[in-house]
């Protein structure tokens, strides 16, 4: 998922915003998504401090939790899931659209908004009843006239399944992830019909394509990488699924055993970085109060909008450091976003034995702190001995003191990767970044320094936040100041997973 720092204050600027970024490219689509305001379904999401979310979240180009481990997702996704279905049902005299995971209702209602003059219905499906209360809400507050005319409806249904006595459709939007697409589905589509959603890639990360019907045969057509929750099969109790729906199949109850699913999966493929692992418990990196979720294969807010990635990223970052660092003496390895120190710490101890050492960046003052808090309580001793050290410091810039590098990760999504960062590449050196498809998604990217060439290739479809610019991006989005002791990661968790019940 890609998304763009912008700070419109209103509908009509950030549809502007998208258009200017090629996204939003039809009328029929900028028209829309206009009329149905993001705000209006943000606003029973809960801040900090007991109050709503406002519109300066609310017209952001990126994606916002709205509770149960769910969030709406960033306008630009949403943007491509319209022109896509513009698309589909443009030449369609009363389409009928199936939206499978409606979340927050605001995808619904702008899908309805699109086929309103041509008499089409859309159907949202939504598999936890407090989400379908929750939508419903929202499209009845912003957009009441859909409801009320029988353009759209919310249904407590099982996505799998589709919604068999509606169809055919002729576009069906999925909003999760599966291994391979439904088949129920695809029955359900109707001829020339189109189908898109995210489906899991076999190396990891996941591709969003869209499927078409040619009579009883289906083309594919892969599109960009994403980042999506999966797919959920059954109806579960609520607390069950959040704490299991952004699972990856390694998870475990302890760090050893989230290290041997790694290795047992093949996502861990050196004793190295299994040892390395194995010595950086989770647990400690992770607030208090999601413990429980420590050993989870799957990302982790940390507060400030930040989260630790989930282990089976860490994993691979891991284990491209090792195939680069095998054989050199002393190697420095830069770690721009340490965010919670996790990766900089397992880093520090594949490294340490080799006389090595690691640098860890942050821009945040109070993210720093956090990050140095949890290594010293984690693995004091690479801190004590100077094996790691953390930074306050704009990672746009690197750490050209301390250069060269023979391994740099960027843990954050750049247009294209820095120059300065490469220039501070060692010969022979390799910088892993998450790189924006101007298509949209990202794909994490490896460029290797030989001499004064660079050889660049894509690993995998990858999921990360923008790299922030200096201070003035650091106050505009609110992220925090010098002189903050600790991050409020308790208030920001309350807020990120905080749900009010519609009555």
């Amino acid at each position: 998922m890609s998304f763009w720092p912008h700070n419109p204050t209103d509908m009509a600027g950030l549809i502007s915003h998208l258009r200017s970024k090629g996204v939003v490219r039809s009328e029929a689509v900028a028209n829309a998504m206009v009329r149905t305001d993001r705000a209006k379904y943000m606003a029973q999401i809960e801040t900090p401090d007991g109050e709503h979310v406002g519109h300066l979240e609310a017209y952001q180009d990126s994606p916002h939790p709205i509770g149960y481990h769910q969030t709406i997702s960033a306008p630009h996704m949403h943007a491509h899931a319209m022109e896509l279905g513009y698309a589909a049902i443009k030449d369609v005299n009363k389409p009928c659209i199936l939206d499978v995971g409606s979340g927050s209702g605001y995808l619904t209602a702008c899908l309805g908004r699109l086929v309103e003059e041509k008499h089409g219905r859309v159907f949202g499906l939504e598999i936890l009843p407090g989400l379908v209360q929750f939508s419903k809400k929202n499209i009845q507050v912003a957009d009441g006239d859909l409801l009320d005319n029988g353009i759209v409806s919310v249904h407590c249904h099982n996505g799998w399944d589709g919604l068999p006595n509606e169809v055919p459709f002729h576009y069906i939007h999925v909003g999760a992830a599966a291994e391979t697409p439904p088949q129920a589905l695809l029955d359900q589509l109707a001829e020339g019909g189109r189908m898109v959603l995210p489906l899991d890639e076999p190396r990891g990360g996941q591709m969003f394509v869209e499927i078409t019907r040619h009579g009883s045969c289906f083309s594919q057509r892969r599109l960009f990488g994403v980042c999506y929750v999966p797919l959920v099969r059954e109806r579960v109790q609520i607390k069950t699924m959040a704490l299991s729906m952004l699972r990856w199949p390694c998870s475990s109850t302890s760090n050893e055993g989230l290290i041997q699913n790694m290795v047992k999966t093949g996502v861990v493929h050196t004793v190295a970085v299994a040892d390395a692992m194995k010595r950086t418990d989770r647990a400690c990196f992770v607030p208090r109060t999601l413990q429980e979720d420590a050993y989870q294969d799957s990302p982790c807010p940390i507060g400030f909008n930040q989260i630790i990635s989930a282990p089976h990223t860490h994993a691979h970052v891991l284990e491209l450091a090792h195939t680069t660092l095998m054989g050199v003496i002393k190697p420095r390895v830069l770690d721009i976003g340490a965010g919670s120190g996790y990766l900089a710490a397992a880093l520090a101890r594949l490294v340490d034995d080799a006389g090595g050492r690691v640098f860890g960046l942050e821009l945040l003052p109070a993210l720093t702190q956090f990050a140095r808090k949890n290594v010293l309580h984690a693995a004091a001793d690479l801190l004590e001995r100077g094996v790691i050290s953390l930074h306050c410091h704009n990672g746009w810039n690197g750490l050209p003191s301390e250069g060269p590098f023979n391994f740099i990760f960027v843990g954050a999504a750049v247009s294209s990767p820095p120059q300065m960062l490469l220039d501070q590449l060692a010969d022979g050196g390799q910088l892993v970044v998450p790189v924006d498809d101007p298509r949209g998604g990202q794909a994490l990217v490896s460029v290797m320094r030989h001499g004064s060439s660079f050889v660049r290739r894509k690993i995998m479809p990858a999921c990360f936040v923008p790299l922030i610019r200096g201070e003035v991006a650091k106050k505009r989005r609110g992220l925090g100041v010098a002189g903050d002791t600790e991050p409020p990661v308790t208030k920001t968790l309350r807020a990120t997973y905080s749900f009010r019940a519609v009555r």
